[in-house]
């Protein structure tokens, strides 16, 4: 049984120190008794998971299911197992089982990603912007879920520190206007307007539900977060990074922006702080993942953004 993880992964794992190496050590291990504990045979590691270890399993019933192991992290898998049992299915991957203690989750086995389905840009949104509308209707207990504005403080933190940290630079004009943008956020959400978001909603993440060509599609990975809905509409402006370079960028962000918000009745402005937000702040991380030109792509593309948002 090759229960080797992904290189972003094995990235990760070696940021985190002794407690990285020791999960590696330690994965086997879990692996193994997991199987045993839920009834499920080995049947292959499965590629992807930049923070977990995935694995696709069958059990005796014939079913096959995925068992996800979560690297450690601040607030362990509480936020993402309450934001799963929350949405029921509905948006997001269906929870089949957990063991909290060993940071293991065992979900539906979905399949390819809607970035591999040969689907235009507009369509991939279309179909991710259904299924995060699913979810924000869920029925929520907040204290179960990471705070938005805790995520807020640590995205601030992340872009006015990191940068001091790692190689590579970046203009202090990029890093103290995404600053702002958190800031005018805090000052202009609602929390009683807090919905479940999803945190990380992208093409990748983005799995389909069926086989056909009608396959809808459910969001997998949840960070569970008690946050205002425009932010999972900002990472959207942040991925599919190439079709900015196709058209003029400012005017291709704000197209996208604006036909998200007509889709879903939130703020424009919102979702395009929160893009930004993004751009910058995943840029930053790429550079200390060691991902030096990706990272300066979304690093140059903020700069190129910088008069208009």
């Amino acid at each position: 049984m090759n229960t080797a993880p992904s290189d972003t992964t094995l990235r990760r794992a070696e940021l985190l120190g002794q407690q990285g190496q020791q999960w590696l050590a330690d994965l086997q291990a879990v692996v193994t008794q997991t199987l045993e504990d839920f009834g499920l045979t080995f049947i292959d590691t499965l590629p992807g998971g930049s923070e977990s270890y995935l694995a696709l399993t069958q059990g005796s019933d014939g079913i096959r299911c995925v068992v996800k192991v979560m690297m450690p992290n601040d607030h362990g898998m509480a936020a993402e197992l309450a934001g799963l049992q929350a949405a029921k299915g509905r948006g997001y991957a269906k929870l089949i089982g957990a063991d909290p203690k060993r940071g293991v989750l065992v979900i539906e086995e979905l399949g390819a990603a809607i970035a591999d389905s040969g689907l235009p840009i507009q369509q991939q949104l279309q179909h991710i912007t259904q299924a995060l509308k699913l979810s924000w209707q869920a029925d929520i207990d907040p204290s179960a879920l990471v705070d938005g504005a805790n995520k807020a403080d640590w995205l601030y933190h992340h872009i006015q520190h990191t940068p001091s940290k790692i190689a590579g630079h970046v203009e202090k004009a990029l890093i103290h206007r995404a600053l702002d943008h958190i800031d005018l956020r805090r000052s202009q959400w609602r929390q009683d307007a807090f919905v479940l978001v999803h945190g990380d909603a992208h093409e990748h993440n983005t799995l389909a539900e069926g086989s056909t060509e009608q396959a809808s599609y459910k969001l997998i990975d949840p960070d569970g977060l008690f946050f205002e809905a425009a932010y999972d509409l900002g990472i959207l402006l942040r991925n599919w990074i190439d079709a900015y370079q196709i058209a003029e960028p400012a005017t291709a962000l704000t197209q996208r922006a604006t036909w998200l918000a007509e889709q879903t009745q939130v703020s424009r402005q919102a979702i395009v702080s929160w893009g930004f937000v993004e751009i910058v702040s995943t840029g930053i991380h790429l550079l200390e993942l060691g991902f030096a030109d990706e990272g300066q792509r979304y690093l140059d593309l903020g700069q190129t953004l910088l008069p208009v948002v």
